[in-house]
C-alpha cells in the first residue's frame, strides 16, 4: 500500500492512529466504554479477529505497571481479552509468527546443548547463556522450511491458533515447516556460547554471507 493511501474509514494509517489516540485520551482507566470505529477496525483488520469474525463490543484500558495501559476488548463470549488496535495499523507479518513458532520448536535442542556445555565453547571462560546455529544458520533453516508451506497450510496454521489461550502460537504437528525444522536440528552444528562470543560468531560470518550473495 502506497504511503498516504486511505487505509480504513476514509483515513490513512497516520490519520487513523491520531484519531484513535484522541478518542482514547478522554477515556478513564478501568472504565468500560464503546467505540464503533475501534470495534470496526479490530473486526476487519486484526490478524485473528478478522479471520474468526470477532468484533469487540466494549473496551477498557487497565493500568500497566511501569507506565502506559493494556487495552482489552469485550467479545461475544462475554470474555475480556487483551487486543491491540495499533497492531491493526501495523500488522505483524505472518512470516514473523511462523518464524517464532519454529524458534520455539527448536528450543529443546538449544537447551540440551547449553546443558551439555555450561561453559562457552568458544572462549572456554564465561558461562554459556545462548546457543549459536553455526551450520546451517537458523535463518537458512527457516527460509527452507517456510518454502515447504502451501497457502492452505498457512491458513490452517493460523485458524488452529487458540487466541484465548495463554499458550504461545505453535504450528500443527503435521506442518511441513515444523517437520523440516526438527529434522534439521538433529544434524545441525550448534555451539553453546556466551553473549559476547555469540555476537563475535555472527560478525565472523558476515563477510562470508556477503561474499556468497
Amino acid at each position: 500500500m502506497a504511503r498516504g493511501a486511505v487505509f480504513f474509514a476514509g483515513m490513512t494509517r497516520a490519520q487513523l492512529r491520531a484519531c484513535i489516540r484522541l478518542r482514547l485520551k478522554v477515556r478513564e482507566l478501568e472504565v468500560a466504554f464503546q467505540d464503533e470505529l475501534i470495534s470496526d477496525l479490530i473486526a476487519e483488520k486484526h490478524y485473528y479477529c478478522a479471520v474468526h469474525d470477532l468484533r469487540p463490543s466494549q473496551f477498557r484500558m487497565l493500568n500497566r505497571p511501569g507506565g502506559g495501559y493494556d487495552f482489552y476488548g469485550l467479545f461475544d463470549s462475554n470474555r475480556w481479552h487483551k487486543v491491540s488496535w495499533s497492531q491493526c495499523l501495523d500488522p505483524r507479518d505472518q512470516n514473523d509468527w511462523i518464524q517464532s513458532a519454529l524458534r520455539l520448536a527448536s528450543a529443546p535442542f538449544l537447551t540440551a546443548r547449553r546443558r551439555a556445555f555450561p561453559i562457552c565453547e568458544r572462549c572456554g571462560i564465561s558461562p554459556s547463556t545462548e546457543v549459536d546455529h553455526v551450520n546451517p544458520e537458523f535463518r537458512a533453516i527457516v527460509h527452507q522450511a517456510m518454502h515447504l508451506m502451501t497457502t492452505s497450510e498457512f491458513h490452517k496454521a493460523f485458524r488452529g491458533f487458540d487466541w484465548w489461550s495463554e499458550n504461545p502460537f505453535i504450528l500443527p504437528a503435521d506442518n511441513p515447516a515444523l517437520a523440516f525444522t526438527l529434522k534439521a536440528h538433529q544434524s545441525a552444528t550448534l555451539q553453546a556460547v556466551c553473549k559476547d562470543c555469540h555476537l563475535q560468531n555472527a560478525a565472523d560470518r558476515k563477510p562470508m554471507r556477503i561474499g556468497s550473495e
